[in-house]
């Protein structure tokens, strides 16, 4: 990094910056702050740019939180521990990076047993004064999002199941997971269709909205059956243990039904471990279907059948749609659908 040629050995200002490119100092303010630079000239803007970056100059975050207002960070809050899917975005937003120099920071909370903690850490965070917020419905309220924003938080993106006509929203294509687990279970031949509901409470708006998509996908076959079958309530985290008792509570093994849309994945996994051990053969006597394509999906044998859509996709989608927000670009349609969703054909269907 070059020096700045007044302050030898000192970090290079903006008045250095000026100085290298030939410009005012003014100039230099409207680019590299990010306001104002359409009163700048697009040559002298690339001068101010070469410049900065020969000199390595750096703009000083907290002079510039106190000018503007806010920090020119925008604030990922997910509290952990991350599924596959939340790890894999927040991958791509921090290595595409976000425009006007705005700097994606992760935050994060691990439990869901201490809300009141939570809810500090998330007025901790408010504290900094984050140019946008990116989190999720199922870790914040509605009463969360109206707080960040009564303090001025403008830029917010919702990470969410449900269409929320106030906040742009990065939706999962939830509904249509549902409807595709369904359709081809009964491209197989399955009328006796069975539906894992989940023990965490955390799933429960997304079940219901899956098991919609079941629905709609069961009115092409008048004569199917979709049975809901709750997995055990103390299990909220899938188990061996709870396979075992979901096994025997439900049947599973006595014929009552040929095919199970496990939920997620990670249901999935246990129970294949308990029915094969009990010789149940997959697909013949049961056919399995979970969600996401976790990396085991692939690794286990049978190998599962699974619902998943692209996670690269969705990172980037994300950044498309907090960079909009920043410029104050309009969100287009496409930035606004759901996901499109895809079977991954394996082994147990």
């Amino acid at each position: 990094m070059a020096q700045s040629p007044d302050a030898p050995g000192g970090r290079p200002t903006a008045v250095d910056v000026a100085k290298r490119a030939g410009v005012s100092r003014t100039q230099v303010s409207y680019v590299l702050n990010g306001k104002g630079a359409e009163h700048v000239s697009s040559t002298n803007r690339e001068k101010i740019l070469e410049a900065a970056k020969d000199l390595g100059y750096q703009p000083h975050q907290s002079a510039q939180a106190l000018r503007r207002g806010f920090a020119n960070e925008f604030a990922l809050f997910f509290p952990g521990p991350y599924t596959e899917r939340i790890n894999a975005m927040l991958g791509t937003i921090h290595e595409l990076g976000l425009a006007d120099g705005c700097v994606p920071v992760q935050y994060s909370f691990n439990s869901y047993h201490a809300p009141a903690r939570k809810k500090q850490a998330f007025r901790a965070l408010l504290a900094r004064k984050p140019r946008g917020l990116f989190l999720s419905l199922f870790d914040v309220t509605m009463d969360d999002i109206r707080y960040a924003k009564s303090l001025g938080v403008e830029n917010i993106l919702l990470y969410d199941i449900e269409p929320h006509p106030d906040y742009p929203t990065l939706l999962l294509p939830v509904e249509a997971i549902g409807f595709l687990a369904a359709q081809h279970l009964l491209f197989r031949g399955h009328e006796s269709i069975g539906v894992i509901k989940p023990a965490d409470p955390v799933q429960s708006r997304a079940y219901q909205i899956r098991l919609a998509g079941m629905r709609r996908a069961m009115q092409t076959c008048p004569e199917a059956k979709l049975l809901e079958l709750p997995w055990p309530k103390d299990d909220v985290r899938p188990t061996l243990l709870g396979s075992e008792q979901f096994i025997e509570i439900h049947g599973i093994n006595h014929g009552s039904i040929t095919a199970l849309y496990t939920y997620s994945d990670e249901y999935a996994f246990p129970l294949l471990a308990k029915l094969t051990d009990a010789g149940t053969k997959i697909p013949q006597q049961i056919a399995l279907v979970g969600s996401d394509d976790l990396p085991f999906a692939a690794l286990i044998r049978p190998a599962l059948t699974t619902v998943s859509f692209d996670q690269d996709s969705l990172g980037k989608r994300a950044v498309s749609m907090i960079n909009a927000l920043i410029t104050g670009e309009p969100l287009g349609p496409d930035q606004m659908r759901p996901m499109g969703p895809r079977l991954v054909l394996r082994e147990t269907t």
